[in-house]
């Protein structure tokens, strides 16, 4: 039996690709694409999303709550987007009495991409750093990922990098000088939506964003309040 599957991907609008909603049939390891519809332009995610849904699940002929999965792609990426995100997948799964699974979006990025050999994908940049995740060429990671520099770069043992118009230009010449070759990302609705057998589920109600670091506001609000003792 195939299961009815929305996937939700707006965690880095302005990085690449376009964000979007993806709806399909998944059976066991296959994923049948229905249709998708773009988020479309405008500031506020929480005014786009739920209406690009509804549009979406309209022209498919079907109704939200016949939904069996909702999988979605949870970050790094933008703090907004995906808190909006997350929190729709959890109610819209909810609601529909369906399945949650969330997707990292470096493996969107990643999926999306076409090599030949070893690679990475670099998110949340932030001064000198950025959230790597390292991918065999074949698109699976070797491992969570995590903060890294410029002097990360040369270890990697990677011929290219998935990198957004926010890399760090000092991560960019440790690329440069390395011959790792830097290409930008492309997020897709339709490839968070083939990635959804390989998805961790999680508990409906319990899906929340993959920040990759600590918000700016709360590191501000750490610095302005240190507890005692530190």
């Amino acid at each position: 039996m195939s299961d009815l599957t929305l996937a939700i991907e707006s965690s880095n609008p302005s990085s690449g690709g376009t964000p979007g909603v993806a709806v399909g049939l998944v059976t066991g390891d296959s994923v049948e694409l229905l249709d998708s519809e773009p988020l479309g332009t405008g500031q506020r995610h929480d005014d786009l999303l739920m209406p690009a849904i509804e549009r979406l699940m309209k022209r498919v002929g079907k109704q939200p709550g016949s939904l069996d999965r909702v999988v979605c792609s949870i970050g790094p990426g933008g703090y907004t987007g995906l808190r909006i995100a997350t929190a729709a997948a959890n109610m819209i799964a909810l609601t529909a009495g369906a399945r949650l699974f969330g997707v990292p979006s470096a493996w969107v990025a990643a999926a999306g991409a076409d090599f030949s050999t070893p690679f990475a994908v670099a998110l949340a940049s932030k001064a000198d750093t950025c959230f790597l995740t390292r991918f065999n060429a074949d698109g699976t990671p070797t491992g969570e990922g995590s903060i890294a520099g410029p002097d990360e770069i040369a270890s990697l043992g990677v011929a290219a990098l998935l990198g957004d118009k926010y890399l760090p230009e000092s991560i960019r010449s440790a690329c440069e000088s390395a011959g790792v070759e830097i290409q930008p990302p492309d997020f897709s609705a339709k490839v968070c939506l083939g990635l959804s057998p390989r998805a961790e589920e999680y508990p409906v109600g319990r899906l929340s964003p993959l920040y990759g670091r600590e918000a700016e506001a709360v590191t501000k609000w750490r610095q302005l309040h240190p507890k005692k003792g530190t």
